[in-house]
This record gives C-alpha cells, sequence and structure tokens, in this order.
C-alpha cells in the first residue's frame, strides 16, 4: 500500500484506473494511499475519487476536478480500531486469519437471516424474478468462490449459471443476455480485470451486483448492488477468511433469490438455512488439527507435484486448495475434478506425486473413491481427506460426519488452509507476504 503524508507546500494528483484515497486527520494532515487498511488507526476520515478525478492539495486545503469542474469531496469516518495489525498470539496474520473464519462468518451472516428466510439488505429479490441467467465474473479465490456458487444458483434457485475469468472476459467481445445479472467478486473491490469487466456489463445495460469486501472501493460504487461480505480487513496475501464468507454470502444470495422464484420448497429452505447457521461452529476449530497436519507436512517438501482432486462444489475447493498451495509454497499443484484423472491428468501418476483427495461422504463419495483407487493403483501417495476411512490412503486426516454438504465442504477447506501453512513453514517461506504477490491486483 502507498501511503504519502504531505509536506509544507502543495502536490498534485490525479486518478486512473489504480485506487486512490484522500484522507485527513484531525490536525490537518493530509494522507494518499491505495487502501484504507493504510489510513486505520493515523487518519480519521477519507474520500474515495473516481477514475478522472484530478485535483491539488495544500496544508490548508484540497481542492478536486473532474471533467474541468470542481466537485466537492464527500468524506466519511473511518474505523479507529488496529486490531488487524496485531497478530495476537500467532506466528503468522494467515494462521490468526484462518482462526478468524468462524467469527467472521458468523459476523457475515448477522441479520440476514430472519423468520426463517434469508434477507440480504439492500437486494430486492423480486425484481430479480425475471432474471433468466446469472453471470459470475471474478479471479483468483474469487473465481473459485463464483464457481462453487454456481451450484448453488442452478441446484437452489433453478437460474442458468455461468462462471467467467474477468481476464478472459474483458477481451473475448461477449454476447450478454439482456436478461442477465451481472455478478463480479472481489476481496478488495480494486482487481482491475474484474472492475474492467463491470464496466462491460454496465455498458450492456444488464443489472450488476458486487460481492466485495470493501465499502466504498471502485466496484462497490460503480455496481447497481452490492451485498458485503464482512470478513473484516485480510492482512495475508493468501486470501482465507475472505473466501469463506465470499462463499457463504452467495449461497444465501441463491436462497435469497430461490425464495423470490419460489423455486424451493420450506422444508429444503429450512435445511438449507439449518446448515447456513451451522458454519461457524463447522469453523470453530481446536489447534489438534493443525498439530497432526503439521506432524504430515514433512512427507510433502519433494516429489513433482500435487494434484488436489473433489468432485461436484468439492472440485472448487480442490481448485482454492492447489492455489493456497501454489502461493505460498511455490509447490507445483493442480485442482482437478476426481473425474478428469483418466482423461490425461493420470499419465502424470507415480510414487513422486502427491494427491489431495477430497472425498466427501455426502457427495458422489463412490464415485470419487473410485477415481482415487486408480491413482493408487499406479502408485500415487494419496492424502485422502473423509469422515469414512480410506485404506489406501498413505496419510489420512479424519472429518467429522456432516449432514450438509456444505458442512463438510468448510471443514475440509479449513484443512486445505492448514495444509499450505504448515508445509510452507517448513520450506521456510515468507507466509504471509509470498514472492511476487500483492494483495490487492489493481494492474492487468
Amino acid at each position: 500500500l502507498l501511503i504519502t503524508k504531505l509536506e509544507p507546500g502543495k502536490i498534485f494528483f490525479a486518478k486512473n484506473a489504480a485506487p486512490l484515497i484522500v484522507a485527513k486527520d484531525a490536525n490537518g494532515g493530509i494522507f494518499f494511499a491505495s487502501s484504507d487498511a493504510a489510513l486505520i488507526g493515523v487518519a480519521d476520515e477519507a474520500a474515495y475519487l473516481d477514475d478522472g478525478a484530478y485535483g491539488v492539495a495544500g496544508t490548508d486545503e484540497i481542492k478536486i476536478f473532474a471533467n474541468g469542474k470542481d466537485i466537492n469531496l464527500s468524506f466519511s469516518k473511518l474505523a479507529k480500531d488496529k486490531s488487524y495489525a496485531q497478530k495476537e498470539g500467532y506466528k503468522f496474520f494467515m494462521e490468526k486469519e484462518i482462526y478468524e473464519q468462524s467469527a467472521v462468518v458468523a459476523e457475515t451472516l448477522m441479520g440476514r437471516i430472519k423468520d426463517g428466510e434469508v434477507s440480504l439488505e439492500k437486494i430486492d429479490a423480486q425484481a430479480l424474478e425475471d432474471v433468466d441467467e446469472v453471470i459470475f465474473c471474478a479471479c483468483g479465490t474469487s473465481y473459485h468462490a463464483a464457481l462453487a456458487a454456481s451450484y448453488f444458483f442452478e441446484r437452489l434457485a433453478k437460474i442458468r449459471a455461468k462462471v467467467e475469468i474477468a481476464s478472459e472476459f474483458r477481451y473475448r467481445e461477449p454476447l450478454l443476455n439482456k436478461n442477465s445479472l451481472f455478478i463480479v467478486i472481489s476481496q478488495s473491490g480494486e482487481t482491475a480485470d474484474t472492475l474492467e469487466a463491470l464496466k462491460i456489463a454496465k455498458n450492456a445495460r444488464l443489472k450488476t451486483l458486487a460481492v466485495c469486501n470493501v465499502d466504498n472501493s471502485s466496484i462497490v460504487r460503480l455496481a447497481d448492488a452490492t451485498v458485503l461480505t464482512r470478513a473484516g480487513i485480510e492482512k495475508g496475501v493468501a486470501s482465507t477468511k475472505a473466501f469463506a464468507t465470499q462463499v457463504v454470502t452467495l449461497w444465501m444470495l441463491a436462497l435469497q433469490i430461490a425464495q423470490a422464484k419460489a423455486s424451493i420448497s420450506k422444508e429444503e429452505l429450512k435445511s438449507e438455512i439449518a446448515a447456513l447457521l451451522h458454519v461457524p461452529q463447522i469453523l470453530n476449530i481446536s489447534k489438534e488439527p493443525q498439530e497432526r497436519i503439521r506432524r504430515l507436512a514433512k512427507h510433502y517438501l519433494h516429489g513433482h507435484g500435487f494434484f488436489f482432486i473433489g468432485r461436484d462444489i468439492f472440485y472448487p475447493l480442490a481448485l482454492e486448495g492447489a492455489l493456497k498451495l501454489k502461493e505460498i509454497s511455490y509447490l507445483h499443484a493442480e485442482g482437478y475434478p476426481a473425474g478428469e484423472m483418466k482423461h490425461g491428468p493420470i499419465a502424470l501418476a507415480d510414487e513422486r506425486l502427491f494427491t489431495i483427495a477430497l472425498m466427501p461422504q455426502t457427495v458422489l463419495y463412490e464415485k470419487t473413491k473410485s477415481n482415487v483407487e486408480e491413482l493408487a493403483a499406479r502408485d500415487a501417495y494419496i492424502l485422502a481427506i473423509s469422515p469414512e476411512e480410506f485404506e489406501l490412503s498413505d496419510d489420512f486426516i479424519k472429518t467429522s460426519k456432516q449432514a450438509h454438504p456444505m458442512s463438510e465442504f468448510f471443514e475440509m477447506m479449513i484443512i486445505l488452509q492448514l495444509f499450505a501453512l504448515e508445509i510452507a513453514v517448513r520450506l521456510g517461506n515468507d507466509v504471509d507476504m509470498p514472492r511476487n504477490l500483492a494483495k490487492s491486483v489493481t494492474v492487468e
């Protein structure tokens, strides 16, 4: 994050694509930053500039212009809490944020389930009844959350769902249906490719919705409507709690649309809401799983790569698990649908290939088991994550038996995050600030 305090005199500034915030403190100090995270505890209030704005600032005033005309800056109060900047007894911010997930998901759910129904603020689900398609557009971890959400929207809301990688979408000259709801997902709200994709959808006059963690960010200001994930500031570059809250938020959105379209029965809605409310408990784990994973991690420091495999909603989770490992361990990892192994990737299987198999009891267990058996027969090293013992596994992490697939999803998610963390720690890497990466990707 860039932060600059002005010395006496004046400075000229302009915003074009990259985020720019102007902030003030009680003593007349003026600050510039690319994110309000750098300003909390330093400045008192901030204004968020739009593209094309430019101006001059001195020790006693700030003047802003756009299209050759003066504009008034609208300042809003900044949060005072800097606890996000403290590790609070944890060795790494990423570790702290993994264990914060129970609390932040509870915050994501707060006030949004009323009288046995989902009610997201600022979302008029009735106005979305004529929507016949949802297009998700995102990058990286947010793209994986979108993939998981596509299952919710088709199964619960009975609405066609497409998932687009923003950096490809913006250059593809896409054909867009006027009755599509265009949903962009971004942790920072400043992701350059996602922001440009949103502009394309706006120009095509689609209804647009942002799922984001940062209020007043560029994506939030541009979208027609916004649902905030309420994850709080995430210091670790490899996203953890932002992913969890995105998935929960999109799950709620699918349910609200399902309610409006009457595509879900009362019994099914009751079951889904019960599963939603159970997520914070699933994520409220002891240190014992991390100790178990720490002991296992020494087995995975060599070899020629990792396969993370799963089926159904556990395929996006496999992609996310592979990404977490790549980001902080610098080891090669790929996520695959388990059924795709026999269509080419299984050629890589040998004793030096690590397979992380997500084997939930509630979703296609026997099919996934058969795929893993094929890999084991070719001497791949198998780590099975499942509530069911798997006799062919070399390592096994036992999860709890759950009635709902999403309960298994979130339990396995936290295991994969800890798995990446412990391998990276053993390799001596900087877990919180991995090489070559930035927290907010504001350039192409």
